[in-house]
């Protein structure tokens, strides 16, 4: 089972080199070659230095198999998707948060991996061969071809001790977690294969006694946000890709704390909430796309310790002394507000050309639905309530689906380039 904790493991063990001794320079991506035959498939990355990467998967759609490299270098036009060959329907690279980049290949017929292996300059080849080999077999023998894991907790727990100048026995290690052994060539640290669907808690701001804002026309943004969320939530179980879970199904009161403690409660892997901006100045109209400013994550720390709401990851951090837990706290804020951001910068680039953009798309604010320490969040501003085009556009039926598929996009984009990984606690009374 994939630990909730994973997330954060991976920004801790960033900072430490998770995947080995770094390279002097960033290998280069000289080319992907594929060798396909009748039941098997051959991926090659030819590279111009020696690779640190990471293999891992998962079974969505045909299945997908992803190469994680800790640093990698290559230009624009290899980042597009491209076709595959044999198994492969096709391949393209993405930037991971961690500076890292992720080589994501679908499954046109699903496959399971046979070997893999890295080739040295030799012979007269001056480039280093990153070989996949793959053989047909069901989403199960895929699943059960990757890797094992490492024990992502010993390890953020021996790094967190070490920042605070404790020595790691001194603090408390779960039960049946082994450290990892990382190697110089790779380490293996595939997703858990038993965690399929995503969960995305979707927010239609506002609501029952709480109208939000009004347009010149009489809407109220209470009433449109929920008629695009509801929206955004059908396209996206359709996809079969994501648990969806809305803070507020109908005309009702909720309040913003509330709807902050029901995305962790539900686990939730994003937190999107949606709403109509109003000003004065009527000409002004746009989306734009709202994250927790410094001051805010300030306040998340302080929620935690004032509520004593002290699960993070799936971590009591009340079992660990103050100064251990303030730098794990610090960590989850850090894992959580970069992919935050990450998940922002993806939206509006979705969202550019398909309605009227704001010039300063990117926000930030001190916003109580964005405040969870361990659930990545945004606050979208879909259009100007104030503004009678954008009014006009927030009634339109074409301008909603075009929009929330653009949104619905951006997830798929954001989850396509991460690390699988589970946020927030599900204990009983999380939400309450």
């Amino acid at each position: 089972m994939l630990t909730r904790f994973a997330a954060l493991a991976i920004a801790v063990a960033g900072a430490a080199g998770f995947f080995g001794v770094s390279a002097a320079a960033a290998p280069e991506l000289l080319d992907v070659r594929f060798g396909p035959s009748k039941d098997a498939t051959r991926i090659v990355f030819d590279l111009a230095g020696s690779p640190e990467y990471a293999l891992s998967g998962d079974k969505s759609g045909n299945g997908r198999l992803y190469v994680d490299f800790a640093e990698l270098s290559l230009n624009a036009a290899q980042k597009e998707y491209a076709p595959g060959k044999g198994h492969i329907s096709r391949y393209g690279f993405a930037d991971r948060g961690d500076n890292g980049v992720r080589a994501v290949l679908e499954f046109k017929n699903t496959a399971k991996i046979k070997e893999v292996f890295l080739l040295e300059p030799k012979d007269g080849v001056t480039k280093h061969r990153l070989v996949v080999d793959l053989v047909t077999g069901d989403k199960s023998a895929f699943l059960a071809s990757l890797p094992e894991r490492y024990g992502d907790l010993t390890l953020m727990i021996e790094q967190a001790t070490a920042q605070s100048g404790e020595q790691t026995a001194a603090s408390p290690k779960p039960q049946g977690v082994t450290p990892p052994t990382p190697t110089r060539k790779t380490a293996d640290i595939p997703p858990a294969p038993e965690e399929q669907k995503r969960i995305v808690v979707i927010d239609p701001g506002h609501g029952g006694r709480d109208p939000g804002a009004q347009g010149q026309s009489g809407t109220l943004e209470k009433n449109v946000t929920l008629t695009a969320a509801k929206e955004l939530g059908e396209i996206l179980k359709k996809r079969g890709r994501y648990e969806v879970v809305m803070t507020r199904n109908e005309d009702e009161t909720i309040r913003p704390d509330a709807r902050e403690k029901l995305a962790r409660k539900a686990r939730a892997d994003l937190f999107i909430s949606l709403h109509a901006d109003a000003l004065d100045q009527k000409a002004v109209r746009g989306a734009s796309v709202y994250t927790l400013s410094d001051k805010g994550t300030e306040r998340s720390a302080k929620l935690v310790k004032s509520e004593g709401d002290n699960q993070v990851y799936n971590l009591d951090l009340k079992e660990y002394d103050n100064i251990v837990g303030d730098i794990l706290l610090d960590q989850a804020q850090k894992a959580t507000l970069t992919n935050s951001s990450k998940f922002a910068s993806i939206l509006i680039e979705s969202l550019t050309g398909k309605t009227p953009m704001l010039n300063r798309s990117h926000r930030t604010g001190d916003l109580r639905v964005l405040l969870a320490a361990d659930v990545p969040a945004v606050l979208l501003e879909m259009a100007f309530m104030s503004n009678a085009k954008d009014e006009a556009n927030l009634n339109s039926p074409a301008w909603r689906t075009r929009v929330m598929t653009a949104v619905a996009d951006s997830i798929d984009q954001y989850f396509d380039e991460s690390a699988p990984q589970r946020h927030a606690d599900a204990r009983a009374g999380a939400g309450q």
